[in-house]
């Protein structure tokens, strides 16, 4: 009869949600162990830097005709210009493994080269950037052998200061000349910020960028210039929790062993007094597991920080830090076997590293189901249509 027949159709639908889900249970289990012997890589303190200030590093390989002569930091560098807080403009730094082919070999004793007017790479240029340019996160794309660059262009405005992501793009990026400036790439906001790049090459696109920093969106992107941002929101601020007044992009997105998606972003929670006055904020680091197949679907929020600011140099203590009570990871470096090192600014001074381990589930749903999604992979929806194929997984 009809209604057997729609309980049997029931059935079949709740059977397939389980199987799909059933991955979803288990958890992820995501850990951070500070290494370089707790210390500082870089600082005017150090003698490793001319400037007060040097921190939010990106990371990326460096290549020469295609192959890999070196890894380097992007680092944001500016100058106190009035002691203890006024700052002059940001620049974008590059510093090089050192020597380049040991390629942060020895965790124990990370090494860089000095930060001088040498390794500018990037400056403010033009009105948008009168302010400085800020907070570099890079992508190479081997496909087409190019850097791409998304920052803070930040402008000074006659009663205000307004932040924009920007996206600049050179295949020479120790070239300061050769980068090429693409503007703003969401105009449709008037404040935008902290851009991680999710390329999707092997998929076919698109591709994603999670940006934000406030509340984390998601836009995505077939040519990498231009994006076009979804209506809702992809990851917000929790009130009981320790990103409570504000979530914001951390580094690209990392792959996993089973196929899945580490991102790492950055927090903040109120309640921390400090010297700088009217500043009682405390920077987190946290994580989220993205579909490898569907990135718009999160698996998997942690509910504890994954790394927070504990030694004196991430409080602003020794040295004296410029915003107090800060860890911000912005820069990851896969080491294999779903382990990452990653380099993070401390009190908004120095550079600091940990080695973040991931912990696979054994029922994760992309090793243990054997799946076939036959849908539209490259169209932006949150909701796709699909017609799903389950096979007996052999032994």
């Amino acid at each position: 009869t009809q209604s057997t027949w729609d309980k049997d159709m029931l059935n079949l639908i709740i059977l397939i949600w389980v199987l799909l889900n059933v991955g979803y249970c288990a958890q992820y289990k995501v850990t951070a162990q500070r290494v370089n012997k707790e210390r500082p890589l870089c600082g005017l303190k150090e003698g490793k830097s001319i400037y007060s200030c040097n921190y939010n590093p990106a990371f990326a390989d460096l290549r020469k005709d295609g192959k890999k002569v070196a890894e380097g930091l992007f680092v944001r560098s500016q100058n106190i210009t009035k002691p203890p807080y006024d700052v002059g403009k940001s620049v974008v730094t590059l510093v090089e493994s050192s020597p380049p082919n040991k390629f942060f070999e020895d965790l124990d004793d990370i090494k860089l080269n000095k930060i001088d007017e040498s390794t500018v790479v990037f400056e403010a240029e033009g009105r948008e950037e009168n302010y400085g340019v800020e907070d570099p996160r890079v992508v190479y794309r081997e496909k087409d052998e190019t850097y791409y660059m998304f920052y803070t262009a930040a402008e000074q405005k006659k009663d205000e200061v307004v932040a924009r992501l920007a996206l600049a793009t050179t295949k020479t990026p120790k070239i300061k000349n050769s980068w090429v400036r693409h503007g703003p790439i969401i105009p449709e906001f008037k404040w935008s910020k902290s851009g991680a790049l999710l390329l999707r090459d092997d998929m076919g696109g698109p591709h994603y960028l999670i940006w934000g920093d406030d509340n984390l969106r998601l836009a995505f992107s077939y040519d990498l210039l231009s994006y076009r941002t979804f209506p809702t929101i992809y990851l917000k601020t929790r009130k009981d929790h320790f990103d409570s007044e504000l979530v914001e992009s951390g580094p690209p997105p990392l792959r996993l062993s089973d196929g899945n998606y580490l991102f790492i972003y950055n927090s903040a929670r109120k309640g921390f007094p400090s010297p700088r006055p009217n500043y009682d904020l405390q920077y987190n680091a946290g994580w989220i597991i993205i579909d490898g197949r569907e990135p718009q679907r999160i698996l998997q929020r942690c509910e504890e920080p994954l790394l927070s600011p504990v030694l004196k140099w991430e409080k602003g203590e020794d040295p004296l830090g410029l915003v107090p009570n800060v860890v911000f990871i912005e820069a990851a470096k896969p080491l294999g076997n779903d382990k990452f090192l990653v380099f993070y600014g401390a009190a908004d001074t120095v550079i600091g590293a940990a080695v973040i381990t991931v912990e696979i589930p054994k029922q994760s749903k992309q090793q243990h189901l054997s799946l076939i999604h036959i849908s539209e992979p490259t169209r932006p929806l949150y909701i796709s249509y699909a017609v799903f194929c389950l096979k007996k997984k052999k032994n």
